[in-house]
């Protein structure tokens, strides 16, 4: 087996390692990324009541903000693409269900 850093973006911190099975000559990708720095941005967020009064005001509410790397996880594993408007009805059950309130950036509730 051999794990290659096939790619990484600097702006997100996405990595992409390409690994090679020469035993069952399988090619597997797997992503990476350290999300702790957009989790600890959006719980500031959360918590700066004025944030979403702003948005609320403005007409631009910033709900949440998803990682590259959980975008990933969840169009590999649930077939969920953020960029289709058809998939944002799971998308917001995904996002108001407490495994995923880290994702917020508001504590407010949106259907």
């Amino acid at each position: 087996m051999s794990r290659e850093l096939f790619s990484h973006d600097p702006m997100t911190g996405l990595s992409v390692w390409f690994d090679y099975n020469d035993a069952t000559d399988e090619t597997t990708l797997q992503y990476e990324q350290d999300v702790e720095p957009y989790l600890e941005r959006n719980k500031m967020l959360a918590n700066d009541t004025e944030h979403t009064k702003q948005g609320i005001k403005d007409e631009m509410w910033q709900y949440a903000s998803i990682p590259v790397g959980i975008q990933m996880k969840w169009l590999i594993e649930d077939g969920l693409d953020v960029f289709d408007d058809n998939a944002w009805p799971q998308i917001m059950a995904k996002l108001n269900d407490p495994q995923y309130r880290h994702l917020k950036t508001t504590n407010k509730f949106h259907k």
